[in-house]
């Protein structure tokens, strides 16, 4: 996939880079021009989020994508996608989805397929957007090696086969994507998991664990698939959000749902955990 220097950017964090890595960013951008420093802040913020630290990566998200001139409006995908990946990582699946499709829209708007085909791909990895995703993909397949295994990944996620999606992880570890290649396996596994494919879903299980200590990523789907529990998706990421401390209202603006839905998922979710204080949700989801 063609793309500017920036898009090549976001994508040298797709490919693994650590978040330490990174923190020599901050340090050199008193000496960066504006969109320069813009850029390594983006570029840090998504690394955070993308290795599970939510807390760090906030403060650099502040004011992400709001008052820029409008020709920073090619760069803003680029912006969304570090909101998509700092909302993951807080536990707002639903919002880092809306997020990133929002990306991708924006990038079709403006002839950049390479960064349509980087948000559509994060949004498959964050587990939805499918649909979109399949059909955009499908006309851009004809861009390059990403874009196609971008699409196969798309197809193989809707179609829930699991081993189609352990293949397209090896498929992204070949482009070196270590990120998009260990959610591909956790997918696979949590796929395998609810059709009762124990055997298969601990082998692809192990694969995205291999892939995640090779990266640093802590992204949603490898957290499932480290910690699968008999929730739901909007079960998880309720709970999740409880977990961080958030109250029902909170949860409720946030998620665009009525309290009483969050009320009803949440006792759900503790039901089925054998819990009822919401400080246990965070040891049984992971939640730091």
């Amino acid at each position: 996939v063609r793309a500017d220097p920036w898009s090549r950017g976001s994508y040298r964090l797709g490919f693994g880079a650590a978040a330490s890595r990174l923190r020599h960013v901050p340090r050199r951008t008193a000496s960066c021009c504006s969109r320069s420093r813009s850029s390594c802040r983006t570029l840090l913020a998504t690394a955070l989020a993308q290795a599970g630290r939510p807390a760090e990566a906030a403060p650099l998200l502040t004011g992400v994508a709001a008052g820029h001139h409008p020709a920073y409006r090619l760069y803003l995908p680029d912006d969304l996608l570090a909101l998509a990946w700092g909302a993951a990582a807080e536990g707002a699946t639903t919002e880092a989805i809306a997020r990133a499709a929002e990306a991708a829209d924006l990038a079709r708007d403006a002839g950049s397929p390479a960064y349509e085909v980087l948000a559509w791909q994060t949004a498959v990895q964050l587990g939805g957007a499918t649909a979109a995703a399949t059909r955009r993909l499908t006309s851009l397949a004809g861009l390059g090696p990403r874009a196609e295994t971008a699409l196969t990944h798309a197809k193989a996620w809707s179609d829930e086969d699991g081993d189609a999606l352990l293949e397209v992880a090896h498929a992204w570890a070949r482009l070196g994507d270590l990120v998009a290649a260990g959610d591909a396996a956790a997918q696979a596994a949590d796929v395998q998991r609810r059709a009762g494919r124990q055997g298969s879903a601990l082998t692809a299980a192990a694969t995205a664990e291999k892939l995640a200590e090779r990266s640093g990523a802590c992204t949603p789907a490898l957290v499932v698939a480290a910690r699968p529990l008999p929730l739901t998706a909007r079960e998880r990421e309720i709970a999740a959000l409880a977990a961080r401390g958030l109250s029902n209202k909170d949860i409720a603006a946030r998620l665009t749902l009525s309290v009483r839905t969050v009320e009803g998922h949440l006792y759900r979710a503790g039901h089925k955990l054998g819990v009822s204080e919401r400080a246990a949700l965070s040891g049984l989801l992971g939640v730091e």
